[in-house]
């Protein structure tokens, strides 16, 4: 049986393993899908994002570059109109969060901002001065760390610098291609914009061009005359540019005005913009994962957004839409998700591994049934073989002595006789044993159910057997109620079980201190039992469950001390279970009990 166990679980393992490496192998096919996924929204959080970058600064592209100043010339109906700018209101208003406020550098250095009259204008009383010149010197600050300034270059024109492929992820080239072209078709152009002989006039006014303003003399028409100021001017506008620290964040362009150097642009601060720019996307993968959106450096992140205090997993690092290729977004997912179908490669797995150990379970106790079912019948036809040739052997000996006359004492001549008579009935018993044996095998047993009472078949058992009884040397009493009831039996069976219960009694308490067959025959409300009571060594409880079992034996073939061939208990099981009756032992102590209850009497 090690062997077979042994043989039983290199199947499994050689079945097993394949199965295993399947199971896994789907399961990481399904994870790369899924993390796939998530990097395609991770993509779309980006292009989003991108989207909004451009959004907002198509805003500021498209402003005129007199909007930087305190007072701008705008077209109405018959000429120009000198007004308030846009950008001059205060507190400053702005479709971006964190607005510090914009500004303006110009060829010497100097900085204004359009919510503060520069220039000869700066006597213009205005609301909120201190206010006002804070948010300037504010911005002067903000630009000096981060070292923005006007050096007064020579116009030149470099194009912005590009993304490229080989800051994206290689394994994900088709949604890197996607991102490339979407943004090149967000890519902002220098632009030429058109300022009229007014709108020039007021732009030199606030720079402190002309200084000064006055009814008294005519200073302002002498230093008009001085300068030229053409009827239309060309203004180079070229595409915003960033530079940000953790901090802030500040757009500026640079505007050529007669070739000279102006920068225009605003300040923002970072935490504030950013929060502001991702506040409607959900941070939250299609699968419901947790996204975490780092902002910064390749080195320094400067604004994470999510749950920064919980285990990540970077999906994606990129560099954010032009003006701010500089700044890389980095999207973590702070969980990993099971993917779709997971449960179902569970449930596939648990059950392939239970159908296999199914199978070889079954196949395995089928196996071993037969193996034990084999060995049970090669000792059942040694033990048929013993007990034929033991009463074959007497017979043949007796006849011998008495064919040959070697017997003169007649009593002995009879003795030999009952004897013959008594290994031919044993023969008899034996041969008939293994009939019926093979009769219920093949269901072929004739039941014949008859009302009969079974105080009646008892009597006539005893009739029949007890001389039996009392040849092996054992006692036999007889015990029974008061028993009126007729029920269907089937009266061979219950001598067939009867005369099998008292043969293993004989067998197994031989050598019993106590030689003793009890039959008794109680009557219990409605149901009449019938019990066999020895006085022999009983059975081990560890083999109750198994003396019914075909051919087996409690004691071991080669080492046995009793006659017989394991039959008569299985045989028995039969017969009450092919009758209607119910068969069951326990200990008695000394010795065994075997209970034999009839069908339920039917009023």
């Amino acid at each position: 049986m090690k062997r077979l166990k042994l043989i039983f679980s290199v199947i499994f393992v050689v079945i097993a393993v394949p199965i295993a490496f399947l199971l896994v192998n789907s399961y990481r096919h399904l994870q790369n899908e899924t993390q796939y996924a998530q990097r395609e929204h991770a993509y779309l959080i980006i292009q989003i994002l991108n989207q909004r970058i451009y959004d907002d600064l198509a805003i500021e592209e498209k402003r005129s570059y007199s909007e930087y100043r305190f007072i701008q010339a705008v077209p109405v109906i018959g000429g120009e109109e000198v007004t308030l700018s846009k950008l001059s209101q205060f507190p400053i208003e702005s479709h971006y969060s964190g607005m510090l406020g914009h500004f303006q550098l110009d060829p010497d250095g100097g900085i204004r901002t359009p919510v503060l009259p520069d220039g000869i204008l700066e006597k213009i009383p205005v609301e909120n001065r201190r206010e006002r010149e804070a948010v300037r010197d504010t911005i002067q600050k903000v630009l000096k760390i981060l070292n923005i300034s006007n050096k007064g270059l020579e116009r030149t024109y470099s194009a912005p610098p590009q993304d490229s492929l080989d800051r994206l992820y290689g394994e994900d080239i088709k949604l890197a291609v996607k991102l490339n072209e979407a943004r090149e078709a967000r890519r902002f152009n220098r632009r030429l914009e058109r300022s009229t002989q007014k709108e020039t006039f007021i732009f030199e006014v606030e720079s402190a061009q002309i200084r000064k303003i006055s009814e008294k003399d005519s200073t302002i028409k002498e230093e008009a005359q001085e300068l030229y100021f053409p009827d239309v001017m060309e203004i180079a506008i070229d595409p915003f540019q960033a530079k940000f620290n953790d901090k802030y964040l500040v757009f500026y362009r640079n505007i050529w005005r007669n070739n000279k150097q102006f920068i225009q642009g605003y300040a923002v601060r970072l935490n504030d913009y950013f929060r502001k720019l991702i506040q409607r996307e959900p941070l939250s993968s299609s699968e419901g994962t947790n996204l975490i959106l780092e902002f910064g450096t390749k080195t320094s992140p400067y604004a994470i957004f999510g749950n920064k205090n919980v285990p990540r997993r970077e999906l994606i690092s990129v560099p954010l839409q032009a003006p701010l290729n500089q700044m890389q977004l980095t999207i973590y997912m702070s969980d990993m998700p099971a993917p779709p179908g997971t449960k179902m490669i569970i449930a596939i797995g648990i059950l392939m591994y239970l159908i296999l150990g199914g199978i070889l379970i079954g196949l395995y106790k089928m196996i071993r049934s037969q193996l034990r079912l084999a060995s049970k019948r090669q000792d059942f036809i040694s033990a048929v073989s013993h007990e034929l040739k033991t009463p074959l052997t007497a017979i043949r000996m007796y006849a011998e002595l008495l064919q040959n006359s070697w017997v003169a004492n007649e009593q002995k001549r009879q003795k030999y006789y009952e004897s013959i008579a008594s290994e031919t009935e044993r023969l008899s018993r034996l041969i008939q044993n293994v009939l019926n044996l093979s009769k219920l095998e093949r269901n072929s047993w004739h039941i014949q159910l008859k009302k009969l009472n079974p105080k009646v078949v008892l009597e006539e058992f005893v009739n029949t057997y007890s001389k039996n009884i009392e040849k092996q040397g054992f006692d036999l009493t007889v015990s029974s109620d008061a028993c009126d009831y007729e029920i269907l039996m089937d009266k061979d069976a219950v001598m067939q079980v009867l005369m099998n219960v008292v043969d293993n009694s004989l067998k197994f308490a031989k050598s019993a201190h106590y030689k003793m067959i009890v039959l008794e025959l109680r009557v219990t409300e409605n149901v009449i039992s019938l019990s066999i009571r020895d006085y022999g060594p009983g059975i081990p409880s560890q083999e109750m469950n198994r003396v019914f079992d075909e051919f087996y034996r409690v004691e071991n073939e080669m080492t046995r001390t009793t006659v017989g061939t394991g039959i008569g208990l299985s045989m028995v099981k039969r017969l009450c279970e092919l009758t209607g009756m119910q068969v069951s032992i326990e200990n008695a102590v000394p010795g065994l009990r075997t209970i034999i209850r009839f069908p339920p009497i039917s009023f």
